[in-house]
């Protein structure tokens, strides 16, 4: 029988997919070839548009969702700023919510607000409405982002224990390439054998799950004096979360070995591999490093989710004037962008941020990296191998008799390679890079140090950016303090200010932090600071004309952070050493 409801929803949806079609070929995002093509394959593949449009580099997410934000009036959420009641989320299952891809954010009175990544999905919200036997709103978000609050807000406390044993059971290993050789010992044998029982098989497993759970990266595994020690690196700090009697650290270790095409009789010597897995229907890879040291074998595993997508540039803590800037930084479609800050400063996030809004079917763009951090569709992506020969400078060379448009290289770490960069950058190409300086001013005197004329540097370089990682402040355990006086005097802040910090709840663990948010300092290279640069100027004379210009600090930017409850003045001091 036929629902009347659905049938004038899918009416309406219709035409309200033709109109915002046609505002598109109006509007320019989308030519109106490319919107026929995008709709076959739409079609073909049983698929969105909006997924199609993304997927074949014609739109960003980040311009469908502000078009289709604007044209009905639906704002766009970062669900990480929201504090989730427990009694809004009871209003709908865990697994409607998956089998939607949608999660509850509030309620007021007789209406639930959701985010969902399709808004234009009436059916669906109809039928959210009936499950929860209230109105449904939907506000939009990315369909990835919502995946990761699912995993956050309904795993908790028993719940989260309950959803890590069903994900070990259901976490299954890819099919490996080559099965690993083992010495044919009768200890080693038994060993293997052990390292595959249940018990071991599922413990191991239980881990890769709270890991990925929990937002972990990377999982340490420690033989001490009489026990095996397990901790989680969460948000760039390390957390014990369990304590193993010794017994289980050779079948735990080889355990791990056996997954990851190790050899589980060298225990002497490092070992490097992999593990790849699935885990309900995300694939994981994970990197795994084996280190001898005085209890045992020491082993860590880097959990990389290639399920979980690059974030937008809106999503990595730019404020809006901020991001304004580096926008019209990156439309240039000649010269170099630098991302500078110490290594895990998330310079590299950054720099696939700005590719993927970048990333179009008209550009060519290619990367030289070590290793290769993310896949982007469209994107030519390698990796420098020394004992090959392929070094940075080698494959540069290279890649510029590839026609790109754009070049992203890994790392400006010599005269080489930083001529052949600023060669290319002349030439009429994009390039990105990083460097290892302490801020942004300092990309100048960095280059200048390698051994590139301050005249070439001032010719080509567009922008430096710094950035720094901190904590974010768990959203739903955050609280206000007033902070002394003599401190905002000191800071040259309102004595009204309010600060805030986590007060440690279990969404967060107990440890008042969830997340991560960048600090940026956006160094323009303008008239004026190119002419510093050419008649090379002392960083703090360039510095202090760029602050004139409006410059903000990396200080200043966390300060910033810090008045909005975004992170606190610890972490901001942590990472700036002010």
């Amino acid at each position: 029988m036929v629902n009347p409801l659905q049938e004038r929803s899918k009416v309406i949806s219709i035409k309200v997919l033709d109109r915002l079609k046609q505002a598109m070929v109006n509007e320019g995002l989308v030519t109106r070839e490319k919107l026929r093509i995008a709709e076959i394959a739409a079609q073909r593949k049983n698929e969105t548009l909006s997924k199609t449009l993304i997927k074949l580099g014609f739109v960003t997410e980040e311009e469908l969702v502000s078009f289709i934000g604007d044209k009905m009036h639906i704002p766009y959420v970062n669900i990480k700023s929201y504090t989730i009641d427990r009694k809004v989320l009871d209003l709908i299952p865990e697994k409607i919510a998956r089998r939607y891809n949608i999660i509850p954010l509030f309620k007021i009175e007789d209406v639930l607000t959701i985010a969902m990544s399709d808004p234009l999905d009436i059916i669906s919200i109809d039928d959210i409405s009936k499950v929860a036997q209230l109105k449904a709103e939907a506000v939009m978000a990315s369909g990835e982002s919502i995946k990761v609050a699912i995993d956050q807000w309904y795993g908790m406390g028993e719940a989260r224990k309950e959803l890590i044993e069903e994900l070990a059971d259901e976490l299954k290993e890819k099919e490996k390439e080559k099965e690993p050789q083992y010495a044919d010992e009768i200890a080693e044998i038994h060993l293997k054998k052990e390292a595959s029982e249940p018990p071991i098989v599922k413990l191991v497993n239980s881990y890769i799950a709270q890991a990925m759970l929990e937002g972990a990266s990377d999982i340490h595994l420690e033989p001490k004096r009489g026990f095996m020690a397990v901790r989680f690196r969460i948000d760039g700090f390390l957390y014990n979360r369990h304590r193993l009697p010794m017994k289980l650290t050779a079948p735990i270790t080889s355990r791990i070995k056996i997954m990851s095409g190790l050899d589980i009789s060298k225990k002497k010597i490092p070992q490097d591999g992999r593990i790849g897995i699935v885990i309900r229907d995300k694939s994981v890879d994970i990197r795994t490093s084996t280190f001898p040291s005085m209890y045992g074998e020491n082993v860590v595993l880097r959990v990389l989710d290639k399920t979980r997508g690059i974030p937008t540039l809106s999503e990595l803590g730019f404020f809006d004037e901020d991001l304004k800037i580096f926008k019209e930084m990156i439309k240039t479609t000649r010269g170099i962008i630098l991302s500078t800050g110490p290594t895990g400063s998330g310079k590299t996030t950054t720099i696939y941020s700005t590719i993927n809004t970048l990333n179009k079917t008209d550009k060519n763009i290619m990367t030289i990296e070590d290793p290769i951090e993310y896949e982007i569709e469209d994107v030519v992506a390698s990796q420098v191998d020394p004992k090959a020969g392929v070094t940075f400078a080698t494959a540069l060379r290279s890649i510029l008799r590839q026609d790109p448009d754009i070049i992203y290289v890994g790392e400006i770490r010599d005269l080489e390679t930083a001529e052949i960069s600023v060669r290319a950058a002349l030439t009429g190409h994009l390039v990105l890079s990083t460097l290892h300086t302490n801020d942004a001013v300092g990309s100048v005197t960095r280059l200048s140090d390698i051994g590139v004329e301050t005249s070439l540097i001032a010719s080509v370089l567009n922008c430096a950016f710094a950035q720094r990682l901190v904590r974010r402040i768990c959203t739903r355990c955050s609280n206000a303090y007033q902070p002394d006086e003599s401190l905002l005097k000191k800071l040259r802040l309102p004595l009204d200010t309010k600060f805030y910090k986590g007060q440690g709840c279990e969404f967060c663990a107990g440890i008042g932090y969830k997340g991560r948010v960048g600090l940026f300092e956006i160094l323009v290279i303008d008239r004026d600071i190119r002419r510093l640069i050419a008649k090379q100027a002392p960083e703090a004379e360039i510095m202090q004309t760029a602050r004139a210009k409006g410059m903000k600090t990396l200080l200043q930017d966390g300060l910033q952070k810090v008045r909005k409850g975004i992170t606190t003045l610890e972490e901001v001091k942590r990472v700036t050493r002010e």
